[in-house]
């Protein structure tokens, strides 16, 4: 996350945890609380919304993939290819030409139909499924 946005995120994130202390206050002082427990209360509100949007925004920075730099190549272009290889195909296909906008992992033999018995049984033969 770049630090224009982490900014970004900070001031929302100031500004939401300052609108619920301020329900909190309003739901409070119409329930006829203490002035020293509105103060103890808005602060605990505040504080806990605050540092659970920070430690969200923390969290996401330390979880989440790094963004490949400019001019970088990723070197899984075939979306999903590996699942091919691990069902059971022996060669992994990765789509290629206009074929790699379609989606998913769709066996393009099935258009013309299922297959044959034959071929039903190879296929879970080689998943495992005997």
């Amino acid at each position: 996350m770049n630090l224009q946005n982490r900014e970004l995120y900070q001031v929302w994130s100031m500004r939401l945890s300052i609108g619920i202390m301020i329900i909190v206050l309003i739901l409070s002082w119409l329930n006829e609380i203490k002035l020293f427990d509105l103060i103890i209360r808005a602060a605990i509100s505040f504080g806990v919304m605050y540092l659970l949007m920070t430690g969200t925004l923390s969290l996401f920075e330390r979880t989440a993939p790094q963004k490949p730099e400019e001019g970088e190549i990723d070197p899984d272009n075939g979306r999903g290819a590996n699942i091919d290889f691990s069902v059971g195909d022996e060669e992994i296909q990765a789509p290629s030409g206009q074929e790699a906008a379609f989606p998913g992992q769709v066996d393009r033999n099935l258009s013309s139909g299922l297959p044959d018995s034959e071929r039903q049984a190879e296929i879970v033969k080689r998943m495992g499924w005997d």
